[in-house]
């Protein structure tokens, strides 16, 4: 009793709502089930809303699955996320390293943000479009 309430309650309170995991092997046979893989995030995120967690195993990874969500937590809150756990291994084995800014950490991370962000304002995101009519006439 004391480690289905483990599984079902303790382990899973600070994060936000999911589905259930299965003790070691988490969510993975939900989203082998659903091929092709994406599937599974789209039921979970019509299930448990824009913000929510699976279990890779014993880890758990919170998804946010909502542009807004996304700018804001990388833009306002993105030095919170810089030493995030990632998959080192399988990234350095299939991408040749830690790169970009949802697979890198630490430093690597912070300067291929600096330099998305700085892109992307040149590019015109965040800017007003009418200040850009106004600006025309």
């Amino acid at each position: 009793m004391l480690i289905l309430f483990y599984e079902l309650y303790w382990k899973r309170r600070n994060y936000p709502p999911g589905p259930i995991p299965l003790p070691i092997f988490g969510n993975l046979l939900e989203i082998a089930k659903a091929p092709p893989g994406y599937e599974a995030f789209r039921k979970w995120r019509k299930d448990h809303g824009s913000v929510f967690t699976f279990w890779l195993s014993l880890k758990p990874i919170v998804v946010i699955a909502d542009f807004d969500q996304m700018r804001e937590t990388i833009v306002k809150d993105g030095d919170k996320f810089t030493d995030r756990f990632s998959f080192e291994d399988f990234n350095r084995f299939i991408r040749g390293g830690l790169y970009g800014i949802l697979t890198s950490n630490g430093e690597i991370w912070r300067e291929q943000r600096r330099f998305t962000l700085h892109t992307l304002r040149d590019f015109g995101m965040g800017r007003n479009l009418m200040e850009t009519r106004v600006g025309l006439n």
